[in-house]
């Protein structure tokens, strides 16, 4: 009797790194509520607690390009491990000058900054890490737990600082300088190196090159469009959810029962993703996912009972980690391994740069055209993103798999680069068995990632 080959399985690096991430994960997203909350305590100004998170993003946007740098150049189980450390140094520091009642408003927002800048160097390393780690044929799977495990960070850790805040702010900062340890002990038992080191040329060189390789690609430059316009889209969710509401005292009722169930919606999604990415081809997968969403916006701007807009929000939500895994597999797969970070972090900065407009542009829109006209015009941009993402991917995307998996991955890209290379388009042949966009963190963004 002929053995049956078993499943390859995701192994104790994945896990070692899912785990450690997932803890700082969940203590940053608690710290992302408690800056400005001490800002604002602290100050009375309103304008400081903004201050306070407008540094947390642009830390993560400032350090963005030059994270895929470092992450293609250098040990990579070196920069989670002394990234995480620096993350625990950092908010160490801002626990004790709490308790000391030391803590000034310039510190924090200094913090603040520092505390985006490392979140984002993480997030390529990671990246690379897990491409090297991870079998080809569990990529999709690897990456839909990475968007689980950023959604529920989502939901428990802003419930969980949020009650810390209630008894002494100190603790939300202890608790999350205790998960950087956690995840640096975690990356501390990584196997060393996680891929190919690339050559030392200078950074800016380094990072064009990424931005190039992204560039020439249409699937890569429509991955970086997805992630930008389904970025801005769900950052606005909350102004039209807070629009949406009938005012009275059930308002405040509703309005916390659909944004929960945008959260909700990210996690369900995030653990269908991998299922839907062996089911359906990428090019159908990206479109139809996609597509979902619009419907479901235009549902939500039509229906009245705040049940039905709820269950509508949950499953335009639920239809963003989808596409993202579709289309972060892709791009591991076509991406040359040295070039894996920059890639990443170029994708990445792109879906970020423009997510922090959507707030703003949804209610300045809301107030001009009304909230109908307004969400009907997201809707309509969506379902052309949908189109045109379905045509690219079917016409780009043929991204054959390696033969070799695991640590080997990263050997195998050297087929990869050789087709990629071989033409203008910088696209290797594929299957389509089903690929994403990195980086991005992410509809569901965590603003350290």
């Amino acid at each position: 009797m002929t053995p049956v080959p078993s499943r390859p399985a995701l192994g104790r690096p994945f896990w070692l790194l899912f785990g450690g991430e997932a803890a700082s994960a969940f203590g940053t997203s608690a710290s992302i509520v408690a800056l400005p909350v001490v800002a604002l305590q602290a100050s009375g100004d309103v304008r400081e607690a903004g201050l306070a998170s407008t540094a947390l993003s642009a830390g993560v946007l400032l350090a963005r390009l030059p994270a895929g740098v470092f992450a293609d150049r250098f040990d990579r189980r070196a920069l989670l491990l002394g990234g995480n450390l620096v993350g625990a140094a950092i908010l160490g520091t801002l626990a004790l000058l709490q308790a000391w009642d030391a803590l000034s408003l310039p510190v924090l927002t200094l913090a603040a900054l520092l505390l985006g800048m490392v979140g984002s160097m993480l997030s390529p390393a990671e990246n690379v890490a897990v491409r090297s780690f991870v079998h080809p044929d569990l990529l999709a799977r690897a990456l839909s737990l990475i968007q689980a495990r950023t959604a529920a960070a989502l939901i428990a850790g802003p419930a969980a600082g949020g009650a810390l805040l209630a008894t002494e702010p100190v603790w939300v900062f202890a608790l999350d300088a205790a998960t950087y340890l956690v995840a640096a002990v975690c990356m501390a038992a990584l196997p060393s190196g996680a891929g190919p080191v690339g050559d030392g040329q200078p950074t800016l060189k380094a990072a064009c090159e990424g931005v190039r390789f992204l560039w020439r690609s249409p699937f890569l430059r429509y991955a970086a469009v997805n992630a930008a316009v389904l970025n801005l889209v769900f950052n606005g969710l909350l102004i039209v959810v807070i629009a949406s509401a009938d005012g009275g005292a059930q308002a405040g009722l509703g309005i916390g029962a659909q944004t929960a169930a945008i959260g909700a919606g990210a996690l369900g999604g995030s653990l269908i993703a991998a299922p839907a990415a062996r089911r359906f081809p990428a090019a159908r997968g990206i479109a139809l996912s996609t597509g979902v969403v619009a419907v479901a916006l235009v549902g939500f701007a039509t229906v009245h009972d705040s049940g039905a807009a709820a269950f509508l929000l949950a499953l335009a939500s639920a239809c963003g980690p989808v596409v993202t895994v579709l289309l972060a597999t892709a791009q591991m797969r076509m991406t040359p391994a040295e070039l894996q970070g920059r890639v990443n972090s170029g994708t990445g900065f792109l879906a970020q740069a423009v997510s922090p407009l959507g707030p703003t542009l949804v209610a300045v829109c809301t107030h001009a055209f009304g909230l109908f006209p307004t969400v009907l015009g997201a809707a309509l941009l969506v379902v052309l993103l949908a189109l045109v993402g379905g045509a690219v991917a079917a016409r780009h995307l043929h991204v054959s798999p390696p033969a070799t998996g695991g640590r080997a991955a990263a050997d195998g890209a050297g087929a990869d680069r050789a087709d990629a290379r071989g033409t203008d388009d910088a696209e290797p042949t594929a299957t389509g068995r089903q690929q994403r966009r990195v980086g991005s963190s992410e509809p569901a963004i965590r603003n350290r990632r």
